[in-house]
């Protein structure tokens, strides 16, 4: 299969499929992905070609059809990617493990680091990752860290000729086993493969994550995760991972942030880790969200903010390329979500196909309505199970978590006013990823990845407060921002 690498405004192919189409000779020309168009680069295709036979999956320009000058996604339009390289040794170094869509790359990014290599197990992620972060540097590779050991991980780099000098490593191992989603998914089977929380080998991921910091040895480690973790079985795993990390030499601060006190449009609790190498005799501390008065620093952004100017969508909707509505007062995330994107175009604003029956129930919910609303006649679940199946958004509030449950079905995130469920850009809005941010894989693939991900604004926050305490010297002005 292949992977797309740039967007340079030549939108073939990408009308009748979320992929760019496979050629005769086994390459694929780059769709439009939200770049504005620009005549110097119009008539070439940036093109890589990722060999499923082969496991090494670095992509770089010399595998490209073409050589073409890198763009930059978020930051100009079909603008050279000249960093001089002075500029790329002055941003520290991070080291991205179960990367997924790049979220925490993306927010460390904008606060002035650079991922020097993202690995993930899943190929559509590497795709993704890829497309959105070669042209910086970034290497992505594709590699299952559940197995794969801290020297092994070391000789591969080596190899390649990848640095291998971190100032920081960052990541969130899968939480499915610790999320009360995941561990009520995993009681309620009941054949003979059923397997308990403890057993789940997701929730030992971690531990290869720490093995990771400490043969590496960066300044600074941060992982990301979910607040099941506070409480297992009467067991604080939080406080753990905390001690494991002291063990290993790390001054490790943690706490649940909520990424609604960040400036995201939604309510997601998620544990943070940050440990400080001991030998720079530093503590980190969190970024405020509010002053001592009590006001907040950062605006609290509502579903409306983030969506309102999307164009209007027909339930099932799959035109992949759709003209922005021309609306008057678009807020200012919404702005700022279209910054460097195609200026009259959006790409992804696609959604499900839902029966008859689930548009009725859709019209009839009100704003903040749930499943056990309904009239009997429109239920077609256990209500004391599925109570809260359907949940319809409200405008003027932050929407509630997304969740990696959307790549199922999207029954959680029921437009406020549109007779449908959210659509992938409408999805990635609400977790602050760009509207130039590419998204590989199909239509669920592409609702996994967004519910999986680090909100970039809120890595962005973390990232930045990380430069200011721990790293001051190497202090760069952010390249721009998501904020």
């Amino acid at each position: 299969w292949v992977s797309p690498v740039q967007r340079c405004g030549w939108r073939r192919n990408y009308n009748r499929s979320s992929r760019p189409r496979t050629l005769v000779d086994g390459r694929a020309a780059a769709g439009c992905y939200g770049q504005r168009k620009c005549k110097r680069h119009r008539p070439l295709h940036s093109v890589v070609i990722l060999s499923a036979l082969n496991k090494d999956t670095r992509l770089t320009a010399a595998n490209c059809s073409r050589k073409i000058p890198s763009t930059r996604w978020f930051y100009g339009c079909c603008r050279p990617a000249r960093e001089s390289h002075m500029s790329k040794l002055q941003r520290p170094a991070a080291l991205d493990l179960f990367a997924g869509a790049g979220g925490f790359s993306l927010g460390l990014h904008c606060a002035g680091w650079r991922t020097a290599v993202a690995i993930d197990h899943d190929p559509v992620t590497v795709e993704t990752l890829q497309a959105n972060f070669s042209h910086l540097g970034t290497v992505a590779l594709l590699r299952d860290l559940g197995k794969l050991t801290p020297k092994k991980l070391e000789a591969d780099l080596a190899h390649l000729n990848i640095e291998h000098e971190f100032d920081a490593i960052v990541g969130g191992p899968p939480c499915q086993g610790w999320s009360n989603v995941g561990r009520g998914k995993l009681r309620s089977l009941k054949t003979k493969s059923r397997r308990d929380v403890e057993g789940d080998p997701r929730n030992h991921l971690y531990e290869n994550f720490l093995r990771t910091i400490d043969h590496f040895r960066p300044k600074v480690a941060v992982m990301e995760n979910v607040p099941g973790m506070l409480s297992h079985n009467g067991t604080n795993v939080a406080e753990l991972i905390a001690e494991s990390m002291e063990g290993i030499d790390y001054t490790t601060t943690w706490a649940v942030l909520n990424a609604v006190d960040y400036g995201v449009p939604q309510v997601r609790h998620r544990l943070f880790f940050v440990g400080v190498r001991k030998d720079l005799n530093i503590e980190f501390h969190f970024p405020e969200w509010s002053t001592p008065d009590g006001e907040r620093i950062y605006p609290l952004t509502t579903v409306r903010d983030a969506i309102a100017d999307l164009p209007t969508l027909q339930n099932g909707g799959r035109q992949w390329i759709l003209p922005y509505t021309e609306k008057r007062g678009i807020s200012e995330y919404g702005k700022l979500m279209r910054k460097q994107a195609d200026r009259k175009t959006v790409f992804d604003h696609v959604c499900r196909m839902q029966n008859d029956d689930d548009l009725e129930a859709f019209r009839l919910m009100k704003q903040g309505g749930l499943y056990r609303d309904l009239p009997a006649r429109l239920k077609r679940y256990r209500e004391d199970i599925f109570d809260d199946k359907y949940k319809k958004l409200y405008w003027d509030r932050p929407s509630w978590c997304v969740t990696a449950h959307l790549g199922k079905d999207c029954y959680t995130h029921i437009h406020p006013s549109q007779a449908r469920t959210i659509s992938v850009r409408e999805a990635a809005r609400l977790q602050s990823f760009p509207d130039s941010f590419y998204f590989g894989g199909n239509m669920g693939n592409k609702f996994q990845m967004i519910g999986n991900a680090v909100p970039p604004l809120l890595a962005q926050r973390i990232g930045r407060a990380i430069l200011e305490q721990v790293l001051p010297t190497q202090l760069a002005s952010p390249r721009s921002s998501v904020a």
